[in-house]
């Protein structure tokens, strides 16, 4: 009898296991690698699973738009998350904020960083986001506009169509600096090589991350709950960003 009673538990306990669900989230390329250490906690403590799916923004609505199947949206650009809640071909679609993105001007070489080397125009070249392809390239805009830089270094401006290029420009050594989200230098216990300056938040405007709930899936609510936890908010803060 008590080999019975403990294989009823064992079999109670797989299948609680197995109703777990699988929860697909497309994640903006900014926020994948911040996603991937919230999954192994999530996955400690819940029973559904996170199926990550990484890439542009603006890529990831496009394929939503053509009809791909996820769960969740988790975007570096508000325009998408609303657009696709204004589209009403997602019942269940409810907007939120994850998180908020900080600013910052970064060189992979060791030289000074400061708000003087952009009034001074003290380098060759410089890497920002289009302005008209994302809230970063606004923001970068926006900063050098608060520093009167804005008109002066057209000239050394060269323009990513999103943060991974963007990155890539400063990385490779093609440009001599970049203004890019703090998270691309800050990877939990590890920060890139080179220099970087923390722009001030009042000279740019906020950078929301907004997330879309697209589907009644029994492990997005679960999910969505997890992401306000004092656990998973200290993983967020320790990839380089700030609370929503």
């Amino acid at each position: 009898m008590l080999r019975i009673s403990i294989l009823l538990v064992t079999l109670s306990g797989l299948g609680s296991v197995a109703f777990g669900a699988d929860v697909r989230v497309a994640v903006s390329n900014q926020f994948d690698f911040t996603l991937e250490e919230l999954k192994e906690s999530f996955e400690q403590s819940y029973e559904h699973r996170l199926v990550l799916v990484p890439g542009p923004s603006a890529r990831l609505y496009g394929r939503i738009m053509s009809g791909e199947s996820f769960d969740v949206f988790l975007s570096d650009d508000p325009r998408r998350t609303e657009a696709l809640h204004n589209s009403q071909r997602f019942p269940e679609a409810s907007v939120f904020p994850f998180s908020r993105s900080q600013l910052a001007l970064w060189s992979v070489r060791n030289r000074p960083i400061n708000p003087s080397v952009l009034q001074n125009g003290d380098f060759e070249l410089l890497s920002m986001t289009d302005p008209k392809l994302s809230p970063f390239g606004q923001a970068a805009m926006d900063t050098l506009k608060a520093f009167d830089a804005w008109e002066s270094l057209q000239d050394k401006l060269v323009f990513g169509e999103n943060i991974g290029q963007t990155y890539h420009f400063a990385i490779s050594g093609d440009v001599d600096m970049a203004l890019i989200p703090f998270s691309q230098l800050i990877y939990g216990r590890y920060m890139q090589a080179g220099n970087y300056w923390l722009v001030p938040d009042a000279v740019y405007s906020p950078i929301e991350n907004q997330g879309i709930q697209l589907t009644d899936n029994p492990g997005v609510e679960e999910f969505l709950s997890f992401l306000k936890t004092p656990a998973a908010r200290a993983i967020i803060r320790g990839n380089g960003f700030a609370s929503p």
